[in-house]
């Protein structure tokens, strides 16, 4: 699309108002706004970032660990920024969310701007585009996160718009795309490849903007070379594999976003048939969408489930899906009730499950914290932690080794995967994992994401060993009035470290879990009899114990409390077999003193939990 092709501005459908115009673009922005203190929050992933720029200020380079060179972020120019918000003596989370914001709305200002081509300068069908804009949640929900989101999305929108202008400021702003997010290559390209099949010839304006991107980028380029020894960043090893599980994850994540904002892709049909009647005037946006669409399939779509890949084309659907209604519809009336339906859809349709994601990462990142913030607490080393979700935790154990258990800033994980574990079925994206190699460097902490139970493929690869299972065991901290686990290293690792536990061990133990919180507890209790077989003569007397569980929860007491005396008898370090015995003293047994014994024994393990250990008794100790 060049500047001749753009379609009759007049259009159709009236709103032609030079005050209307500028009325609904201020509707616009305040809808956007109110939906971004709506979602005010911060990204886990946000804060890998934040560690990196800490620690480039601080002087130990742009690094995530202290030494360890590895490229674990995607986001070039957005961790930029943050060193430059850090230095300037900004707390970054708020610092990046006001940028965020601040990108959001300059994104929707461009939109302005650019649907002006489309409409004219004095059509208040540009406000209408930038209102469908501003009340999408998945844009404001990933404007206030803390990424670089919106940035991504400002320097897109801007591309395409000073583009279609012939503008050479579409060099920089193509350069700023691919500095915050290495799809800003693909944006490159396809600018390139488009301007030289619609001018049939490789001209001076498209030669221009080559240089000006090469000439930015080729520093860059090298730079990653030299200092990371790489030139794709680490989370690429980490996540990508082009497979066909992974093309149908991101043709499903591709339909989840056309069901919630476009109707199964109904929304758009009008923008495909108004596109032979314009002429060019939607073939670029139309193209482009596409394509990245095709793109975020076969990548798998994100781990992140909010729509976030697509958040940098809502500007241009938007767009397109304004101009297709007004264009095919024609009459006011008709164009009107067009608009409330697709508006409607797209503030009703998708409200759960972007609640239900924005609760749930709120709730991670508080845990997360409180955890950090215990582990520092209690720990005066200078101790070590492998985490899978290394976000906020990350951030608060600045100076201490963090180990990214599924690869995203550690080079062995992402690079030297070990062989997946055959028959191992599970939700996550990123399943790349070297539980032996981590076993090597001997974390003093293991966090997994959901406590005791191992989730992730990384972390259920470590009950695969031995040398985790003798080795390490549970603490806890309290976090809002529950109980989260993480994994202790009570003895240092001197022998080989190999695999040497059967897998469906594993899958019984995990399989456990789930039966028990679903109340079905006596399949429970055959899962960990099952894997109980699969288990060597090694001491894990977790089993045992949750066997003990599910006992308590059918009401066999006297067989839950000799379970735990077994335990007792395997294990002196498991905590939680001192808190229920404890609890069987005081309540089953009125056994006070014998309680009292069980409470400092627990105060021994965990001191910091001591206030939580309460005795039933006469004397309400």
């Amino acid at each position: 699309m060049n500047r001749q092709s753009a379609p009759n501005q007049n259009g159709g459908g009236g709103l032609q108002s030079r005050w209307l115009a500028p009325v609904i673009l201020g509707l616009a922005i305040g809808l956007f706004i109110a939906l971004a203190v709506r979602f005010n929050f911060t990204q886990d992933d946000a804060f890998i970032t934040f560690r990196y720029a800490a620690n480039f200020v601080d002087g130990n380079g742009l690094v995530y660990n202290i030494g360890e060179r590895v490229e674990g972020y995607t986001n070039f120019l957005w961790t930029i920024f943050m060193i430059l918000g850090r230095l300037a003596g900004m707390e970054l989370v708020i610092f990046s969310r006001i940028m965020g914001v601040a990108c959001g709305l300059a994104t929707i200002w461009v939109l302005h701007l650019l649907a002006g081509r489309l409409f004219g300068p004095d059509s208040a069908w540009r406000g209408v585009c930038c209102v469908f804009l501003g009340a999408t949640y998945s844009y404001a929900y990933w404007s206030v996160a803390g990424l670089e989101t919106a940035a991504f999305t400002l320097a897109v929108t801007s591309t395409l718009y000073f583009y279609l202008h012939r503008s050479y400021l579409v060099g920089p702003f193509m350069v700023m795309a691919t500095l915050l997010r290495p799809e800003g290559g693909l944006l490159f390209l396809f600018l390139v490849l488009y301007d030289v099949i619609a001018c049939r010839n490789f001209g001076r304006f498209t030669a221009v903007c080559v240089g000006i991107y090469l000439f930015s980028v080729l520093p860059y380029a090298a730079f990653k070379l030299s200092y990371y020894a790489n030139l794709l960043p680490n989370p690429f090893y980490a996540k990508t594999d082009f497979t066909a599980a992974r093309l149908i994850e991101g043709l499903e994540y591709t339909w989840l976003y056309l069901w919630h904002y476009l109707g199964a892709g109904i929304f758009v049909v009008p923008a495909l048939l108004a596109s032979r009647k314009t002429g060019r005037a939607l073939i670029m946006p139309l193209t482009f969408i596409f394509l990245y669409m095709i793109y975020i399939s076969l990548v798998g779509g994100d781990v992140l489930k909010v729509h976030r890949f697509f958040v940098p084309i809502m500007p241009l659907i938007a767009l397109v899906v304004v101009f297709g209604i007004q264009r095919i519809l024609k009459r006011p009336i008709l164009i009107l009730a067009a608009l409330v339906i697709v508006l409607a859809w797209q503030t009703i349709v998708p409200l759960t499950h972007v609640k239900t994601y924005h609760h749930a990462e709120k709730r991670l990142i508080k845990k997360m914290e409180v955890m950090g913030s215990d582990l520092l607490a209690v720990d005066d080393r200078d101790f070590t932690l492998a985490v899978s979700t290394i976000g906020v935790l990350g951030y608060r154990l600045l100076g201490h080794t963090v180990i990214d258990m599924l690869g995203l800033t550690d080079s062995t994980v992402a690079r030297h995967p070990e062989p997946e574990i055959e028959g191992m079925e599970t939700t996550w994206r990123e399943r790349r994992f070297n539980a032996g190699y981590l076993l090597s460097r001997q974390p003093d902490y293991i966090l997994f994401s959901t406590g005791r139970k191992p989730s992730a493929p990384a972390e259920r690869a470590l009950f695969l060993y031995s040398r985790f299972l003798q080795n390490y065991r549970t603490i806890a901290f309290d976090v809002e009035g529950t109980r989260h686990d993480i994994f202790k290293r009570y003895y240092s690792i001197e022998e080989t470290i190999i695999r040497d536990i059967n897998p469906r061990f594993v899958d019984q133990y995990v399989k456990s879990f789930g039966l028990r919180i679903a109340g079905k507890y006596r399949q429970a209790l055959a899962a960990l009899e099952q894997a109980w077989r699969f288990l060597p003569d090694t001491v894990f007397s977790y089993i045992p114990y949750l066997m003990s569980e599910n006992l308590r929860h059918l009401g066999d007491y006297k067989a839950s409390y000799a379970v735990l005396r077994d335990c007792l008898e395997r294990d002196t370090l498991v905590y939680e077999v001192y808190l229920d015995l404890m609890v069987y003293e005081s309540r089953m047994n009125k056994d006070y003193e014998e309680a009292k014994i069980y409470r400092q024994k627990l105060a021994d393990l965990m001191p910091w939990y001591e206030p939580r250990f309460r005795i039933i008794s006469p004397e309400g100790q």
